[in-house]
């Protein structure tokens, strides 16, 4: 570090001073490196190193350093060292050079060094080892002996935030993040650029668990519709819908990033029979969840009598469940699959969805409904639609 101004020695020759190193020891003691311009005076017979901390008032009285109070004669080299200085306090330094006779020059230019004590800080919020899923507010403690300037939050070594003013919080939010262990620590640095970094903090990131919650909004489930009909969904979650999609018989008609949303559905370009609605939610995690409900398209005058008279009818045993089932609507790629999400349990079914859909077990080509709807009705369904039954 080099600052301008010069000393004045009995021949008017310059003494010019440098601080070249300023070092805090693990003991907490600063020591200082000075050096300075030789002086060409024939006659010179030293060097005097003045100190003083806190305080710029000439003539510098400064105590406490390893080698005595000030003056420190340093003989007539031009580099000298000054430890044992507290490292709380800001010191000032110059030299002056003295010839045989006793007399001295004046002060060299003056160097200042601020104070070296580090602060102190600690996360103090949340515990090691917490557990995440959401957001989590972080908090720190930062104390100095000139002030803190600003404390920074770190996570796995990067800043995240940053602050100057107390107290010192940070909202993190972990909800997108991966599932895993992630190292939380607090920087201060105080008034004089001094730093320190606090011991980390371990928090276990779990990811988010929360599934959307989805409805189908319109049409009801077992409804009769033709012609043209709206669709409509809503889904809602904890952090934000990223996805709501609605398909028809598995296949995707609509995808968007908002919810609600509604498709206008042309039902006379599909078979008349049972046909699945299906609006998935998705988050940002990847989590999701389906609402379906199955309506019956009739197009037809006919179809639509047999199937108010399958519905009234289908009641009384197995046989005549059997038999309604078989001269109402066929069956459909829609019935296979609600027929699995009611096996699998992702779907309660309804009375009317029961009778239409439990078919096994079937017994010398007829069949026996079981009062369930399982595995086994699913098999029955695919056999009939491919024509193995």
């Amino acid at each position: 570090m080099e600052v301008s101004g010069r000393a004045v020695f009995l021949s008017l020759s310059a003494l010019f001073l440098l601080l070249l190193l300023a070092t805090p020891h693990t003991s907490l003691a600063a020591a200082v490196t000075l050096a300075w311009d030789p002086s060409p005076d024939a006659d010179l017979a030293g060097y005097r190193i003045y100190y003083q901390a806190n305080n710029s008032s000439l003539p510098f009285q400064g105590t406490g350093a390893v080698e005595g109070s000030a003056p420190v004669d340093s003989g007539k080299v031009t580099v000298a060292s000054i430890s044992g200085l507290d490292p709380a306090n800001s010191y000032y330094f110059a030299v002056t050079a003295y010839n045989s006779g006793g007399q001295e020059s004046v002060y060299s230019n003056i160097v200042q060094i601020p104070e070296t004590l580090p602060p102190v800080v600690s996360v103090t919020s949340p515990a090691d080892n917490t557990s995440v899923a959401t957001t989590i507010a972080i908090s720190a403690a930062a104390t100095d002996n000139v002030g803190i300037a600003k404390v920074q939050f770190l996570v796995n070594g990067t800043q995240v935030y940053e602050t100057s003013t107390a107290p010192y919080t940070y909202t993190w939010n972990a909800a997108a993040l991966p599932p895993g262990s992630y190292a939380i620590a607090a920087r201060a640095v105080d008034l004089s650029g001094n730093e320190a970094v606090s011991k980390a903090v371990n928090v276990s990131v779990v990811g988010d668990v929360i599934s959307p919650t989805v409805s189908l909004a319109a049409p009801p489930s077992d409804a009769a519709v033709a012609g043209t009909i709206n669709v409509s969904a809503t889904a809602s979650d904890n952090l934000g819908v990223a996805k709501l999609e609605l398909s028809i018989d598995g296949t995707l008609l609509l995808s968007s990033n908002q919810s609600p949303v509604s498709y206008t559905w042309n039902t006379t370009g599909f078979a008349n029979g049972s046909h699945l609605i299906s609006a998935r939610a998705y988050d940002a995690a990847g989590n999701s969840s389906v609402a379906s409900a199955t309506v019956l398209v009739d197009n037809g005058t006919s179809q639509t009598a047999s199937a108010s008279t399958s519905t009234s009818t289908s009641t009384s045993t197995s046989t005549s469940t059997s038999t309604s089932t078989s001269t109402a609507v066929p069956l459909t790629l829609a019935d296979a699959q609600l027929a699995l999400q009611v096996a699998s349990g992702q779907l309660s079914p309804t009375v009317e969805q029961t009778q239409r859909l439990d078919l096994a077990p079937y017994v010398n080509g007829q069949s026996q409904p079981n009062g369930k709807v399982d595995t086994g009705d699913v098999v029955v369904i695919l056999a009939k639609l491919t024509g193995k039954l």
